[in-house]
């Protein structure tokens, strides 16, 4: 699957501009024989949402939903939106459209609510990690801070997941010797989900400044097995065109068959004992 993944800086508030961005970055990857094109998350809206959310929060009949799907008929498209279902509960939401509809939801269950972050004073959060079919593929997807819990990840692993999507508006955070120490995290993520769950793993960030915060970009592939082999640039807008073979995957899966000896219902059983000692 040819994949294009699209860093850039969304207008805060302003659905109607980020999505005629969207749709021009769609068609434009329509043309050039993309298959499937990612955005950050909140792509649609922005993240410092705030008391704003109540007035740009897109309902699933939303006119911008129905041009986005129209494009996937030829294209597959991933991106983010704050999403009302039922009226007045409003999800942070990563959302695919394929074949001309709105395929699969995600529904982000990890928002952080401290320091910079007021996710869940304004998004109810979710609770299911189901992967879903994609053009050949098994795709599961993580929204931001879920990438940083391995668990996460694990349960589509289980679930024989090879193709993983993660979206971001990770803020750029604590200096370290080779840079920023948040971009080094993510990028250790990758590393991970490739070569221990044997993943290809796609990481889509947002750059810009907003409301005095800075997203870094840095968005990446990591090839299952082989861990990041592309990157995008930091700080400023980019595209990044990479992809994903389910032959890597089973290379990797049979190259050490961590997934064969994989034991569940031993996990099951511990997380039984531990939260009921």
């Amino acid at each position: 699957m040819k994949i294009r993944a699209v860093q850039f800086a969304p207008a805060l508030g302003d659905v109607e501009r980020n999505l005629e961005f969207h749709l021009r970055e769609i068609d434009r990857a329509r043309r050039e024989s993309v298959e499937l094109i990612v955005f950050p998350e909140l792509s649609l809206s922005g993240y410092h949402l705030k008391d704003i959310v109540y007035d740009i929060s897109l309902t699933p009949q939303h006119a911008a939903f129905k041009e986005i799907s129209r494009l996937s008929r030829e294209i597959d498209v991933i991106l983010g939106a704050p999403w009302e279902e039922p009226r007045g509960i409003i999800y942070n939401a990563g959302l695919c459209f394929s074949k001309g509809e709105l395929s699969h939801r995600h529904l982000k269950v990890q928002l952080p609510t401290h320091g910079m972050f007021e996710e869940r004073m304004i998004f109810k959060p979710g609770g299911e990690f189901r992967p879903f079919a994609l053009s050949g593929h098994t795709a599961g997807m993580l929204v931001c801070r879920e990438i940083l819990f391995p668990i996460y990840a694990y349960l589509y692993y289980l679930q024989h997941t090879d193709l993983l999507i993660g979206i971001s508006n990770s803020p750029q955070r604590n200096m370290a010797a080779g840079g920023f120490a948040s971009l080094e995290l993510w990028e250790s993520m990758g590393y991970v989900y490739s070569q221990f769950f044997h993943q290809n793993y796609l990481f889509v960030n947002r750059v810009g400044f907003e409301e005095g915060i800075g997203f870094p970009g840095g968005s990446f592939f990591a090839r299952a097995g082989a861990g990041i082999v592309q990157k995008a640039k930091y700080h400023d807008p980019d595209f990044l065109d990479c992809e994903a073979d389910p032959a890597d995957v089973r290379r990797a899966r049979v190259s050490a068959n961590y997934l064969r000896d994989e034991e569940p219902h031993v996990v099951l059983r511990e997380l039984r004992r531990i939260l009921h000692a």
